[in-house]
């Protein structure tokens, strides 16, 4: 890679690639891997648990035969996705159980919708 094109509130410009203090040296620059700042502004980090092909994304390393894939060796939570508000939501822990977050009072059924309240699961049909 011979130039980077960088553009941010401050600057615009081409910077070389092979760093010094004429250019922004991208550390870990490997194919796939999404760069992100380092806090230093002559300095860039490919990370290699972060991956993006143009088609398919991964977390936690190279993605597999999946669109969106994510890798953890950890006890950490795979997927969690709630409204901020409300702490409602779906989750998928680290032994890949999907739960979903129990509301505190029933909300209006939505066709084709799963909601988890009072002990008891509620599906939305339409009429």
């Amino acid at each position: 890679m011979a130039n980077v094109r960088f553009i941010d509130q401050l600057k615009v410009g081409a910077y070389s690639s092979t760093g010094g203090s004429s250019g922004i040296t991208i550390s870990n620059n490997v194919d796939n891997f999404v760069l992100t700042a380092t806090g230093n502004n002559e300095i860039i980090n490919g990370e290699a648990q972060l991956q993006f092909d143009g088609i398919n994304l991964a977390v936690g390393g190279a993605a597999g035969t999946s669109r969106f894939e994510i890798r953890d060796t950890t006890s950490s939570d795979l997927l969690l996705i709630k409204n901020a508000n409300t702490d409602q939501g779906i989750k998928v822990t680290s032994a890949g159980v999907l739960q979903l977050i129990e509301y505190a009072s029933r909300p209006t059924a939505v066709a084709g919708g799963i909601i988890y309240n009072s002990d008891a699961f509620w599906i939305g049909v339409s009429s």
